[in-house]
């Protein structure tokens, strides 16, 4: 086990903010995460997932909710709050932590919990990526039948505040998170899904805390140099610039708890557009599909390299569209199931099947 800085956390978070793929949470959301972990600790305990015993038990962590909420904070008092829910309903002992995925806000998840406790967050997230639904994340549970979560769930203020617990089936208590996110108005504070380290050795994206903090490092050595972060990426992940241009036709609609959208980057009769649910699911390169969900499709500021968010994307502002095969990333059990994808592809009304055959084959 390691314990890590304040500055090898946000190392992680910068990493977390690319693999965010336009979701995952915007980077004011895992500064605040970060500042609220280190008034409980001087360094936040991580551990890989062979420095654990086979029957430990480790508890997702996740933030619910639309990336457009900006303006919701969650506390250390909403993570205790939360915590304290859970571990009445489970009623057993815990052995550390997991990340429901990598984003800016998402890489956090986790660390204030860690930071109160003392138990470690293990480098094994559900998901290596930003996914859109909770059954992307739940690392092939809904796939159980006789899988029974408990998930608990806290945010909101004044009178939107809530606190839940529900305990069932994976589907069903997933939903009802989710709008629980919608009432509060935005996000919430999610624990859910325990599962044993074992479990999620053979089913989680085992290292990719790693892979963030590896990310992470390539952007700050770039020293806000957008150009050298882009030849790091090419050269360390295969990445491919699809694009350069300005953002045109941004549109953003919050539905159901989620931020469903497109936009184009243009350089003059070139151009690449983009849709996104929470996440960017698929990249046209004048016309013609160039990346599908789970490769990872990114914009990101050409002058200083820092991914740019679905929920930050705006008219007028520059940016260079990239795509990194999904090869490249590390993707949980959840990213696999044939099933998800075409939910997806009923949001988007684009397939979303074809591309991706190979990888349901995997599983």
């Amino acid at each position: 086990m390691i314990h890590l800085t304040k500055e090898q956390c946000r190392q992680a978070m910068l990493g977390g903010l690319l693999l965010g793929g336009g979701g995952g949470g915007t980077l004011a959301m895992g500064e605040r995460t970060l500042d609220e972990a280190f008034r409980y600790a001087d360094s936040i305990p991580l551990a890989r997932i062979d420095e654990l015993r086979g029957e430990e038990i480790l508890v997702n962590v996740s933030i619910v909710g639309t990336p457009s909420a900006k303006d919701i904070r969650l506390t250390a008092e909403n993570w205790k709050t939360a915590l304290k829910s859970f571990e009445a309903a489970y009623g057993g002992k815990i052995g550390g932590f997991t990340s429901c995925e990598n984003g800016a806000a998402s890489t956090t998840n986790g660390w204030v919990i860690a930071a109160v406790t003392g138990l470690p967050v293990v480098d094994a997230p559900s998901d290596g990526r930003a996914h859109p639904t909770g059954a992307m994340g739940s690392i092939g549970l809904n796939t159980l039948p006789d899988y029974e979560t408990i998930q608990t769930a806290v945010g909101g203020t004044g009178r939107n505040y809530l606190e839940m617990t529900v305990r069932g089936g994976m589907d069903a208590a997933s939903h009802l998170i989710r709008q629980a996110a919608v009432a509060d108005g935005g996000l919430v504070a999610v624990l859910r899904n325990p599962v044993t380290a074992d479990y999620a050795a053979s089913h989680a994206a085992v290292g990719g805390f790693s892979q963030a903090l590896e990310i992470g490092r390539g952007y700050l050595d770039a020293a806000g140099d957008g150009g050298a972060f882009i030849r790091f990426l090419e050269r360390s992940f295969d990445a491919e610039v699809l694009g350069r241009g300005v953002i045109r036709d941004y549109s953003l609609t919050p539905q159901g708890g989620y931020d469903v959208g497109s936009l184009t980057v243009a350089d003059g009769t070139d151009f690449c557009r983009l849709l996104f649910w929470n996440e960017y699911m698929l990249a046209e390169e004048n016309g013609r599909r160039a990346a599908t969900f789970p490769d990872l499709i990114c914009t990101l500021d050409p002058d200083t390299g820092e991914a740019i968010s679905t929920a930050e994307a705006a008219d007028g502002r520059r940016a260079a569209v990239l795509r990194i095969p999904r090869r490249r990333m590390l993707l949980g059990a959840g990213l696999r199931q044939e099933a998800l994808y075409r939910e997806v592809q009923d949001i988007v009304g684009q397939d979303m099947l074809g591309p991706n055959r190979e990888l349901f084959c995997a599983e």
